[in-house]
This record gives structure tokens, C-alpha cells and sequence, in this order.
């Protein structure tokens, strides 16, 4: 295995600091991630590059410098350098900044060269459920990237990839997005709006409303109200209605259409199913195909 460029902070209490940008240096799969935490000497000079940079902002606030334009940023907002694009960051003089820094070479996208204008918006301000996904997918590579191991590559390339999917997919929903989303309610709405398509994703109201940043209490209180149900019962109704879809219209066993649905047992998937519908998937499929 290759060596390359990388810095990982030891403590986050007691991060390295650094004066200077750090060096990006990308592996052959094409797939670097930079963890940065900048010193209040931090300096950038103009950079140029060929790979696509998304920055998440972990902590600090400053402003970026994007050929002729200038981006003020602050703790929890994702930047995007495209490829070729003159870029520099400069941090504010009271509040150093920390970065995951995510540089994706040009052939990892190289089944579709339009992939940099689709996600070409330059920041995507804070949303706590966004930019958690990005954030996310962030600390995974950040854990992959150290270890020698045969499925370091693969396991790279696929977060990088799954990062490019939710940016071209937020920008796809973007002309929905209502402006300064800030109250409790927009946030939830704007969440049980994303549900129908990734309703599979979710596991727990939890962790939900710990990527929301919303207590418990009162998300329960406004879903109940958007809804007039539960998130659990929502949940399950959406991917009992995928699974109709699916019964309906194609020869999937039920097994594969169970995992499609976000159930990890056959048991949990025929218990809603005959719930929601008063019988098993089988007896719908065959009253469907009649």
C-alpha cells in the first residue's frame, strides 16, 4: 500500500495546529481526506487543483476566497472548490478554524464529467440534518483512511461517491428550500419531505432528532401535528407502501423486498405488512396478479 499526505488529530480537546494549508496529496484510488486545524498564524497562499474539494467546517468561522468570490463561513456549513478554481481561506482573527477537507479526483467521477456543475453550489449553510450526513460520511474515511488494509480503496471511493450523491441531490431539492430555515417546524417539515426516499436510511427517533438538533419532546409534538402519526408508524407505512409497489409490479422475493424496506428480520417485515394490509405479502401478491 501507498503512503500519502494526512494529518489525524490525536485529541480533540488538544488537536495539532497548523500555520499553514496542508499538502493534498491524492493515493491512486483518487480519494484523500485532510483533518485541519488551523493555528491563529494560519496563512493560505492561492491554490489551484484538478480534484473537486468539499470542506466541512468543524469548528471557527472566516471567509473563502473562490476565484473572484468571496464566501464568509462558519461552524457547520460544507464549501465546494471545483476543479481548476483559483482558492484560498482565510480564518477570522478570533476564531481559528477546524476542516474536514475532502479531495475527490477527477476519475472517480469519470462515468459522468457533469457531476462538478451538479454540485457546483459554492456553500451549503448549517442544517444540522444535511450537513450531519455530510459530516458523517467524513469521520467514516477519516477512520478508513489509516488502515492498510485491501478494502481501504473500495471503502474510500464509496463514501466519496456517497457524498457526491447527496450534494447533486441537494442541489436537485434546493429550488424547494425555503430561505433562513431556522424554527423547529421548517426544519421538521423540510425532514418529513426527504422521507419518502430514504425512509430506509432511518433507525431510530433518537438519532434523528440528535442530527436534527431538535429535543425529543417537541419533535414528536410537530410530526404528530405535520402527520397526524407517529414517526415509527410513519416510517413503516412508507415502506409498506414501497413493498405493495414492489409486490405489485415485479418478481422480487419478499426477502430482498424486506431489505429494501429498511427491515433487518423477515418476522418485523410480515408483522407490519399484515398490519397495514390484513394479510401476508404472498396472499397480496397473488390477489394483485389475479
Amino acid at each position: 500500500m501507498e503512503s500519502f499526505a494526512i494529518c489525524i488529530s490525536g485529541s480533540m480537546n488538544n488537536p495539532p495546529r497548523t500555520d499553514h494549508a496542508l499538502t493534498e496529496i491524492l493515493p491512486t484510488w483518487g480519494v484523500l481526506v485532510l483533518e485541519s486545524h488551523h493555528s491563529d498564524q494560519f496563512t493560505m497562499d492561492w491554490r489551484v487543483h484538478r480534484f473537486l474539494k468539499i470542506i466541512y467546517v468543524l469548528r471557527g468561522k472566516g471567509t473563502f476566497f473562490i476565484d473572484q468570490q468571496e464566501i464568509p463561513f462558519t461552524a457547520g456549513d460544507v464549501i465546494l472548490v471545483s476543479p481548476n478554481q483559483k482558492n484560498r481561506i482565510q480564518d477570522d482573527p478570533n476564531a481559528a478554524s477546524s476542516l474536514y477537507i475532502c479531495c475527490i479526483d477527477e476519475k472517480v467521477w469519470s462515468f459522468d464529467h457533469s457531476i462538478p456543475n451538479q454540485v457546483a453550489q459554492v456553500i451549503h449553510h448549517r442544517n444540522l440534518h444535511f450537513t450531519h450526513r455530510i459530516a458523517s460520511a467524513m469521520r467514516r474515511m477519516i477512520h478508513q483512511q489509516p488502515l492498510d488494509s485491501a478494502s481501504r480503496p473500495i471503502c474510500m471511493v464509496s463514501e466519496a461517491l456517497k457524498i457526491l450523491e447527496l450534494l447533486v441531490q441537494r442541489n436537485q431539492q434546493a429550488r424547494f428550500d425555503r430561505p433562513n430555515l431556522e424554527s423547529d417546524l421548517e426544519i421538521i417539515e423540510r425532514y418529513i419531505s426527504y422521507l419518502p426516499s430514504h425512509f430506509f436510511e432511518e433507525q431510530s427517533i433518537d438519532q434523528v432528532c440528535v442530527s436534527l438538533g431538535i429535543a425529543r419532546r417537541t419533535f414528536t409534538k410537530h410530526f404528530q401535528k405535520i402527520t397526524g402519526s407517529t414517526w415509527l408508524h410513519y416510517i413503516h407505512q412508507l415502506a409498506i407502501e414501497h413493498a405493495k409497489k414492489r409486490l405489485r409490479h415485479s418478481d422480487v422475493p419478499v426477502t430482498s423486498i424486506a431489505f429494501e424496506c429498511g427491515f433487518n428480520d423477515l418476522s418485523t417485515f410480515y408483522r407490519q405488512f399484515k398490519r397495514h394490509c390484513g394479510m401476508a405479502p404472498m396472499e397480496y401478491r397473488s390477489q394483485k396478479s389475479d
